[in-house]
């Protein structure tokens, strides 16, 4: 995907809304934090002293954990770090990464996006990390970010391939499989980047963003999307973009793309939607290059889409963390600012 013109791993990434986006929820920052939050919502900085950080997740231990590239994105020098609780400071766990973009666990068993692989690692009782190991190589790459990773519902792992071009039927896939590596199957397609993935618990549904191609001759720069996510669906990438449009560029076919499974929001080219949580029954998009980088609320039912906070530098993932008092809320990963934020709901007086 593409994260900003400097920060060559990051692709385009495309979406936007169904229908333009709605005015801010505020009209000025709050004055002791800087951003424009929802009303009835606070928030606060849990995490700080981060560099460059991508994904965050929550670990069998009750700690949060983040990946982040800690300098150039291929100088090989990316990091896992844990906080232990609010304000602690950052402790490598982990180190020597190229181009970490995602990381999940599932059980004791920690995965990493890093360039084109998984990589797997296990932690003892003891928190001692062991050796590295490639649950998952030479994915298909466009050279670009291969995004987060996910632990689905059903205990499987969720990653993608990024759509290359030069082998457009053999890439731009989600996969799934059990951990402990093995065998994958493809889960969707037709997606250039599916960089965040989500489930909504009572339903069970799949969210994924997707950061879609550069600029298609004659047309201009496509939106970015968001897909609601189906076993075997097909999101048409690279012949089709947005609401089944046929690309020329691709020579794609009104019959094709109107086979093809409908976005369920877009948002403005290039903005790059880089996260996704479930939060108080609402669907927040992290939108990395918005103008400006903000979140997005998502009806899942209707597609419309809205603003949803504003402020942040440059947001890249979200979590949402409901059983630690000391998380709990939504967590709000901001790369530039290297900080993790922690967005509340009040609740009334």
């Amino acid at each position: 995907m593409r994260l900003g013109k400097w920060l060559l791993f990051v692709v385009i990434l495309a979406g936007c809304g169904s229908a333009p986006p709605a005015a801010s929820p505020r009209a000025t920052p709050d004055p002791s934090t800087g951003l424009i939050l929802p009303a009835g919502y606070s928030a606060a900085i849990v995490a700080t002293g981060l560099n460059q950080p991508t994904h965050i997740a929550v670990g069998p231990d009750g700690a949060l954990y983040l990946t982040q590239l800690n300098g150039g994105e291929n100088d090989g020098t990316g990091q896992v770090v844990r906080i232990t609780k609010p304000g602690a400071a950052p402790e490598v766990v982990l180190d020597g990464l190229t181009k970490p973009t995602g990381l999940t666990w599932a059980g004791t068993e920690l995965y990493i996006v890093a360039g084109n692989n998984v990589l797997e690692s296990h932690v003892d009782s003891t928190g001692k990390f062991s050796s590295l190991v490639v649950a998952f190589a030479n994915l298909p790459f466009n050279g670009r970010s291969e995004g987060q990773i996910s632990t689905g519902p059903d205990g499987n792992l969720f990653f993608q391939s990024t759509g290359n071009e030069t082998m457009p039927l053999a890439s731009g896939f989600i996969y799934s499989a059990r951990p402990g590596g093995g065998t994958k199957e493809i889960f969707a397609r037709g997606l250039k980047n599916a960089y965040a993935m989500i489930w909504d618990k009572p339903t069970g549904r799949m969210y994924a963003t997707e950061i879609g191609d550069g600029a298609i001759p004659g047309i201009g720069q496509p939106p970015e999307e968001l897909n609601l996510v189906r076993r075997g669906g097909n999101y048409g990438w690279p012949y089709c973009y947005a609401d089944q449009l046929e690309n020329p560029a691709w020579h794609g076919t009104r019959d094709y793309c109107a086979d093809t499974d409908v976005p369920l929001a877009t948002f403005p080219p290039d903005s790059t939607p880089t996260g996704l949580a479930i939060y108080d029954r609402q669907l927040i998009a992290a939108l990395w290059n918005g103008s400006p980088p903000r979140l997005m609320r998502v009806d899942m039912s209707s597609g419309q889409v809205a603003e949803f906070a504003a402020g942040f530098k440059r947001p890249i993932a979200l979590l949402t963390v409901e059983s630690d008092g000391s998380f709990d809320g939504l967590l709000v990963v901001d790369m530039d600012a290297g900080t993790v934020w922690r967005l509340l709901q009040t609740p009334p007086k």
